[in-house]
């Protein structure tokens, strides 16, 4: 199955791997690891034969039942590279501003394997792959806690403060009830940042809140607050 072929089917089924444009980007390799982690296939990202048979037998179960599926809203290009400038892509095992040990792109123990050590090191392909599967689990969570609709710039916002505080932390935030109760974007925002211990993260979570509340078409987010200018979608 070529990559064209695997992003149709990824969006046939409801799936969100960004354009079909033939090309393997983190988007495309999310959705697969997605899909695999419905599928109850092991999560790596690659479309071998049993994902491959896996997706074959989902569309033709999809075209049985004639039902729409569903869209599963997901991070757009701009929101992945905004995170990714936030949490920043390092090769070689580091202690984070709270001590705990960290690789690739914001990678924690938290997160599942690779368990980061002193002394790890991997590669820039295999940090690409390792965040594309542990971004699926923090986009379920913001799926799952917000029951309103979300544009793409809310989602994005959210789902980078998800990664940073994790998904239980998430659930209950009063920044989550704030939106599903309809409240205003100021109150939530205000809620937002109310997550501002260490002292380092103050940046990153008012950059959050600022591209929570302020749409692409106005103005691109910073990844911190304190950036001279916004993200470049080359980051």
């Amino acid at each position: 199955m070529n990559t064209r072929e695997l992003q149709t089917r990824l969006t046939a089924l409801g799936y969100a791997p960004g354009p079909i444009d033939g090309v393997m980007g983190l988007k495309t390799r999310a959705a697969t690891v997605a899909f695999q982690r419905a599928a109850g296939l092991y999560p790596d990202g690659v479309a071998g034969p049993k994902t491959e048979a896996a997706l074959m037998a989902a569309i033709e179960a999809r075209t049985a039942d004639a039902t729409p599926a569903p869209v599963r809203q997901s991070m757009s290009a701009i929101g992945l590279a905004v995170l990714i400038s936030r949490e920043a892509r390092k090769l070689t095992a580091y202690r984070d501003t709270k001590g705990i040990w960290t690789i690739g792109i914001g990678h924690t123990a938290a997160a599942g394997a690779p368990i980061p050590y002193q002394g790890l090191t991997i590669t820039a392909a295999e940090a690409d792959a390792i965040f594309a599967r542990d971004l699926t689990q923090y986009e379920d969570a913001v799926r799952a806690a917000i029951k309103v609709p979300l544009a793409h710039h809310q989602f994005d916002a959210l789902a980078s403060v998800c990664y940073n505080i994790g998904t239980g932390g998430f659930a209950g935030a009063t920044f989550v009830k704030r939106i599903n109760a309809g409240e205003s974007s100021a109150r939530i925002r205000a809620a937002i940042l109310m997550w501002r211990k260490p002292a380092e993260i103050i940046s990153r979570r008012t950059g959050e809140a600022d591209q929570f509340v302020t749409p692409y078409s106005v103005s691109l987010p910073k990844a911190r607050s304190t950036d001279a200018r916004p993200i470049s979608l080359a980051a």
